[in-house]
């Protein structure tokens, strides 16, 4: 395999293992905090919108529920924390979307993490203009993103207005040096199935398009298996969430495309906590760790370091007017 090499990343686990970009490079040693100043897309002129909203509190804690359609995008339930994760979540195009952890987002009062006075959820009803609904309505888009979506950028950023104007949300996107694992290729080169059709990749490690795709291998008991396809970029920002791991990943692979990926690992609780150094941590007692079996199954690995880790901090919000 000759992967094409680039510093640039962009399977979903559905809604909440469904994400606008990772990070682009690793830059050495820990410095000093760089802080991206951006008023977080909050209403510019002429950026997308809703043509109309209705937004309600609800303390109940009961019927939570999200559904983006091309008309319309409703929220039932949830606090405002919720809403940000989506509208500044990341796009990986055709592989598709996965909202922000709890940790990307920093700041603003209690309730809008919804810990204050037993619970703070919102229901939202969001409505489409009817001619922009219609043109989203002939795109491509799967269930809540995952995969393709041609019309999710436009979503995103109407969701993004709506915060904007309804809670007077204003953020800015802070970047600070942290201790994160870069995702890059272990000795003896990738172990999985290629599916980019570019000239310059080997043939044999291509998958042909109108072939279906790699059947689910079985699970064995007391594993956690993964059977997943999606780009690096992907991979990265799925196993950044994995509480074993326990910092961000960054895909320094330079892998682009879309691959096949199976790997079987150790259920969690039956490993040790202690995080490897440079050497892959020994098998768990009923299995590789997750660690080992990157390596060994898939031919990637894990390498401590630092890097640019990004989040979102709220610089100012109101609680809305209901309607």
């Amino acid at each position: 395999m000759n992967p094409r090499q680039s510093g640039q990343f962009r399977t979903a686990f559905i809604l909440l293992t469904a994400a606008i970009g990772v990070v682009a490079a690793i830059f050495g040693p820990l410095t000093t905090l760089r802080a991206h100043v951006q008023s977080a897309q909050t209403a510019s002129v002429g950026a997308p919108s809703f043509e109309v909203a209705s937004i309600k509190l609800c303390r109940d804690r009961e019927n939570s529920h999200l559904s983006i359609l091309p008309n319309r995008l409703t929220v039932r339930n949830q606090p405002v924390q919720f809403l940000l994760k989506i509208a500044y979540g990341r796009d990986f195009g055709q592989f598709g979307f996965r909202m922000l952890s709890d940790k990307e987002i920093a700041g603003g009062p209690d309730w809008v993490h919804g810990s204050i006075s037993g619970y703070d959820g919102y229901d939202v009803d969001a409505k489409v203009e009817d001619s922009v609904a219609a043109k989203f309505a002939k795109l491509r888009c799967g269930s809540f993103f995952n995969g393709p979506c041609e019309y999710r950028g436009q979503m995103l950023l109407m969701l993004q207005s709506l915060l904007a104007e309804r809670f007077k949300v204003k953020v800015r996107r802070e970047t600070k040096q942290l201790p994160v694992y870069a995702l890059v290729i272990a000795k003896g080169g990738p172990k999985f199935l290629h599916t980019s059709f570019n000239t310059e990749d080997d043939p044999a490690h291509r998958a042909d398009p109108k072939l279906p795709r790699p059947a689910r291998p079985p699970c064995p008991t007391d594993m956690r298996c993964w059977h997943n396809y999606g780009s690096m970029g992907l991979v990265a920002d799925i196993l950044s969430g994995f509480a074993v791991i326990g910092r961000p990943v960054l895909d320094r692979t330079g892998l682009e495309g879309g691959y096949y990926l199976d790997l079987q690992y150790a259920l969690e609780s039956s490993l040790s906590a202690t995080a490897p150094t440079d050497n892959a941590p020994p098998a768990g007692p009923v299995g590789p760790s997750l660690f080992t079996a990157l390596e060994r199954q898939l031919g990637l690995k894990l390498k401590p370091t630092k890097g640019p880790v990004e989040s979102i901090v709220i610089e100012h919000i109101e609680r809305p007017t209901e309607n």
